[in-house]
């Protein structure tokens, strides 16, 4: 039986300092949380109030196989990270997999691989070409985000913003003078807004991933991480990418 519950916003965590080795022992009545932020097109809450995107949709489906309760939860990317980090029984998506974080979870995936880029309004006249020539310039992100913290290990400063999308207006307002983030969530939160931007350059290529505290059973794991594997053979990834794009690959 399919047993999904999607929620958007704050809920009560009972037992907030509930130790490792207690939760182990009370995970099979124990519902697994899988946090997520609004970055669509990956994960973002649809005009029906749900949990949606092309990550989620693939986990959704990739659940109904397996018999164990797991909760969606939509919080700020930073809250999101560090519940699946710290706390047992949380995972985390869309995560970027990096040396840094590889020690930190069990991960499954990939779930859609993407690219990293940075981004200029149109006909705003700027010529970057490398994350050197970014230097001097004012660049955002948002906290916690792989991208934002890759360009600032590279020496340019980096301005946070709380979710990734509210970087679309701060380049309208001049607050920053270029956004790095991927192409499809560029594409996605400007199309929305009827706003124009331009590719500067592509710096990386990417997986992004469902990333798990170490608390999260490897039965439950390795369930998980061959139904994604099978619904990806059966060409479901690039169905889902074209239900919520509209597009192909």
């Amino acid at each position: 039986m399919r047993r999904l519950i999607c929620r958007h916003g704050l809920r009560f965590l009972l037992f907030p300092c509930l130790a490792l080795w207690g939760w182990g022992h009370a995970q099979a009545a124990e519902p697994i949380t899988f946090y997520t932020e609004e970055y669509p097109p990956y994960n973002f809450i649809n005009d029906q109030g749900e949990i949606d995107g092309i990550s989620t949709r693939l986990l959704q489906e990739a659940l109904t196989a397996i018999d164990r309760p797991v909760s969606f939860l939509l919080v700020p990317w930073a809250r999101a990270f560090s519940e699946a980090r710290l706390r047992p029984g949380n995972c985390v998506y869309s995560t970027a997999r990096t040396t840094e974080r590889e020690a930190m979870f069990h991960w499954v995936g990939p779930l859609v691989k993407t690219e990293w880029a940075a981004f200029a309004l149109s006909g705003h006249n700027i010529k970057a070409t490398s994350l050197e020539e970014l230097k001097g310039l004012k660049v955002g992100s948002f906290h916690e985000d792989a991208i934002g913290i890759y360009v600032a290990n590279h020496g340019v400063s980096i301005i946070n913003a709380s979710r990734d999308s509210e970087n679309l207006k701060r380049l309208t307002s001049g607050l920053i003078d270029v956004w790095v983030t991927g192409p499809n969530v560029a594409e996605v939160v400007a199309g929305s807004a009827g706003i124009r931007l331009e590719r500067l350059f592509t710096f990386r290529r990417s997986e992004i991933y469902l990333a798990c505290h170490k608390s999260i059973p490897a039965s439950f794991l390795e369930q998980l991480q061959t139904q994604l594997d099978q619904l990806k053979e059966e060409g479901r990834y690039h169905q889902i990418r074209h239900q919520v794009l509209g597009n192909g690959e």
